[in-house]
């Protein structure tokens, strides 16, 4: 069975900034690429990104950068299914909304989610967390 992973917001936008720790999430992507990892993306994210990376550079750059990772073979995840769960995340732990989309669509999808080194994520049971790096920029 093909490995999944949901990638949280801030290990794409390490990665595209060539931060500390995207080596790692290169190595995901590259396994996307190669179809052993099922890459995945909530739109929430997505967003995210875009407004992260237009306001740095530009929002053709943005753009840009996302639609490399659909090309590559990130699947974009609605939020039609997951919006609940993401509510539930807040609830019981609340992390910001972003990642409480991150954290439902990982547990949907009984998948690897790949984050940063916030805290957030430290009391959180039921998901697979794994992340790219131990610290924060």
């Amino acid at each position: 069975m093909t490995e999944q992973v949901v990638f949280d917001t801030e290990p794409l936008v390490a990665y595209a900034d060539d931060e500390p720790g995207s080596d790692v999430v290169a190595a995901y992507l590259d396994d996307v690429v190669t179809g052993e990892t099922d890459g995945r993306l909530t739109l929430v994210n997505a967003t995210e990104i875009r407004y992260i990376l237009a306001r740095k550079y530009d929002r053709e750059t943005a753009d840009t950068f996302l639609d490399w990772l659909w090309t590559i073979g990130v699947d974009a995840m609605g939020i039609d299914s997951i919006w609940d769960g993401a509510a539930e995340y807040v609830i019981d732990h609340n992390p910001a909304l972003g990642d409480s989309y991150a954290l439902a669509a990982a547990a949907t999808l009984d998948a690897t989610l790949l984050v940063g080194g916030d805290q957030e994520y430290s009391d959180i049971g039921d998901v697979t967390v794994e992340r790219f790096r131990d610290h924060g920029v």
